[in-house]
């Protein structure tokens, strides 16, 4: 049941990826332990100048106002997370993602 899921949440993510590449908008989200969310936007991942796709941006931020940027990317079923500060690589399962609606506020 968990492996469907999250076939269907990468199917999903794959999908709006593609209709949604004009649109710079959060895509996905999960809690962190900060007391904020992980965000998974559909906006190219560009670092200093330099555009690192197939990577899209991801940011997070805490309860207290602190903010990280970041890139991501999804394999195996398993979202990839680069933060920029630190250049720290973490991985969560796609399963722990909710999709955002477009116009619903994180």
């Amino acid at each position: 049941m968990k492996i469907r899921l999250a076939i269907c949440v990468v199917t999903v993510l794959a999908a709006i990826f593609i209709a949604e590449s004009a649109r710079a908008e959060a895509i996905a989200k999960t809690p962190n332990n900060g007391g904020g969310f992980i965000v998974l936007t559909n906006e190219p991942c560009i670092y200093k100048g330099k555009d690192y796709s197939p990577l899209k941006r991801a940011y997070s931020y805490t309860a207290r106002g602190y903010t990280f940027e970041g890139c991501f990317g999804i394999e195996d079923e398993t979202v990839i997370t680069v933060w920029q500060d630190g250049n720290e690589q973490r991985r969560y399962p796609v399963s722990n993602f909710e999709l955002i609606r477009k116009g619903q506020a994180i």
